[in-house]
């Protein structure tokens, strides 16, 4: 049996059906919580009022109930690459929600000098000159070191965006080939992609009922106006298009990736959180 045949045999098997009912993966049924598990706090959050402070609270809730799962993933960290000092994922774009970028611009405001804060803005308004409304493919967005990547570390860690928190890798090479060539196969923690890009979504299913604009921007872009425009986050709330033109060009997903295997199946929802 062929690699191909190999990876049919596999899709198969996840469709196998029970009763006439699709199996559910591990990581689907994982995804499936942890979605649910925000959409209940964001509701909660949101239902108290819409201003700034609920808006970061959301972002908050989201970041520390993915933790939470996280504190009992199944895989050991020695299996990933990752580590401080490794940042060739901090070379592609990034793809977030409003909410996730109004939260790291909050976090600058309060947390930077004016000078220190200006700096920041200096970075990603050059980087922004050179990627504004750049399809995401090799051929036309080189890769070019996110504005907030300062002396080789992420300078917002605390903050980072959740698809950031997402990203992993058990080969610190293919990443390094990744920002070369167009396909490459990655082996990753599925537990952990699947954790936080569920946490992200969880967000986008809260803002719904509430009218507000889940779209998916392009971090530069999007934290640039947020940055330079002290009230975004009041006229996001009022459903204004501040972030017009800050959409993310994703391209089509990759066939070429491999999932590192882990015990996905062990997890269950946190202890004490239902």
């Amino acid at each position: 049996m062929n690699r191909h045949e190999r990876r049919a045999a596999a899709s198969g098997a996840r469709r196998g059906r029970d009763g006439g009912k699709p199996i559910a993966s591990p990581a689907a049924e994982l995804h499936q919580r942890v979605v649910e598990a925000e959409r209940r706090l964001g509701s909660e959050i949101l239902s108290k009022g819409l201003s700034p402070k609920r808006v970061y609270d959301l972002v908050d809730s989201a970041v520390a109930l993915a933790d939470s799962y996280m504190a009992q993933s199944p895989t050991s960290p020695e299996a990933l690459a990752c580590g401080r000092g490794c940042n060739h994922c901090c070379h592609r774009p990034v793809g977030t929600t409003a909410p996730s970028v109004l939260r790291i611009a909050a976090a600058l405001r309060e947390q930077r000098t004016e000078a220190e804060f200006a700096q920041a803005l200096a970075r990603v308004v050059a980087l922004d000159k050179k990627t504004h409304g750049v399809p995401w493919t090799l051929a036309e967005r080189p890769p070019f070191p996110c504005a907030f990547l300062v002396d080789g570390d992420c300078s917002i860690y605390g903050v980072r965006p959740l698809v950031c928190r997402a990203w992993n890798s058990a080969d610190e090479d293919s990443c390094r080939r990744a920002l070369a060539e167009e396909s490459v196969e990655m082996r990753f923690d599925l537990y952990q992609r699947t954790t936080f890009a569920a946490a992200e979504q969880g967000i986008k299913v809260a803002l719904g009922p509430h009218g507000l604009d889940a779209t998916d921007l392009e971090l530069t872009a999007a934290i640039r106006v947020a940055m330079e425009n002290p009230d975004a986050c009041e006229r996001w709330l009022a459903g204004q298009p501040v972030f017009a033109g800050c959409e993310a060009k994703r391209p089509p997903a990759s066939a070429n990736r491999r999932s590192l295997p882990v015990a996905v199946e062990a997890a269950g929802p946190p202890r004490g959180r239902r």
